[in-house]
């Protein structure tokens, strides 16, 4: 019998949490689901966990990768071996709500929907927990569904008629499935239950790396996807807002001393896709802006790492100087 849904489970290192994750996913009220476990290369115990989870449970199937390959394409590699009518997808240190695959089946097959959607529970470090309202805006435009990718059911048949895939990770899978819905049906009852740690995807820590691959490497695909397909003109620019919003956001949480290098890969890439507002045609003048719009920082700041890069440069180090008398 085909599955009704198929949970695509990525696991990279979550030890630790995998037990509740698995626990969640074999209590479901809806019996008829298929498990399909990614061990990413994992470092810890947790290919040891799956196996047992699977042993004893024939709806698990665990595959084990050679390499770690981060988590959309593990994602993507889910969605080649699901079966089932419905694709969801929980990270491996998080846990799904009992009822949460009956529930939304039950609701996307009453409304016929592509997309059924839950809600979000946050559990803070600190020991808070924030519980998400997206479903208030998603209900007045499908156009709305931007994060919580999680805590929805996707009809596979439309994902795999327009080859939805993970490129970066949620937001380049979310803007193609909202794209291609017939709807998004919410309900406010069932939880994905999401457990902030140290080593969460999405965690405040940002390098330069991590700036540069997800919220550079989103805000381009998402500025490329609108670009080319047909969007009514506020719904475009919603996106384009939402795009401007990633270019800046793990910019300000770089360390000071990538900051200039931070500053010199927006510039060009606000050059060669979008301004961000900036209509400054000389790089090094939108350069100089961009350091000033970081949150830890001054001009002066920004003068003194170029200078450090050209010692002899007069007109750096002139700039310097006069900046540096009128602070005084």
């Amino acid at each position: 019998m085909k599955p009704k849904i198929s949970v695509v489970v990525p696991v990279y290192n979550v030890a630790p949490y995998l037990r509740p994750c698995m626990d969640s996913l074999t209590n479901q009220t809806l019996r008829n689901i298929e498990v399909i476990a990614i061990n990413d290369n994992s470092l810890d115990n947790s290919q040891r966990i799956l196996e047992e989870y699977a042993a004893q449970d024939n709806r698990i199937r665990v595959i084990n990768n050679p390499v770690n390959q981060k988590t959309a394409i593990v994602r993507n590699t889910g969605l080649r071996y699901a079966r089932g009518e419905y694709v969801s997808f929980i990270d491996g240190d998080d846990y799904l709500d009992l009822d949460f695959c009956e529930k939304l089946f039950e609701l996307a097959k009453r409304e016929d929907a592509d997309i059924a959607k839950g809600l979000t529970k946050t559990f803070q470090q600190d020991g808070s927990i924030h519980t998400a309202s997206d479903n208030n805006t998603i209900k007045k435009s499908k156009f709305n569904f931007l994060g919580h990718l999680l805590s929805a059911i996707y009809r596979r048949s439309m994902v795999e008629k327009h080859q939805i895939r993970f490129h970066i990770d949620f937001f380049c899978f979310q803007i193609q499935a909202a794209y291609w819905a017939n709807n998004i049906a919410c309900r406010d009852d069932v939880y994905y239950n999401y457990i902030r740690h140290e080593g969460s995807c999405d965690s405040d820590v940002f390098t330069l790396e991590k700036w540069q691959r997800l919220n550079l490497g989103h805000a381009n695909f998402i500025f490329n996807w609108v670009n080319s397909h047909e969007y009514a003109p506020d719904i475009k620019e919603k996106y384009l807002a939402f795009v401007r919003w990633l270019y800046f956001y793990g910019y300000n949480k770089l360390d000071t001393v990538d900051i200039l290098s931070g500053a010199i890969i927006l510039a060009n890439t606000m050059r060669e896709n979008y301004d961000c507002g900036y209509n400054v045609q000389n790089i090094v003048k939108l350069r100089r802006k961009l350091f000033c719009k970081h949150k830890k920082v001054t001009l002066l700041k920004y003068l003194q790492h170029r200078a450090s890069e050209q010692p002899l440069c007069q007109w750096i180090i002139k700039p310097i100087k006069a900046f540096a008398s009128s602070m005084k």
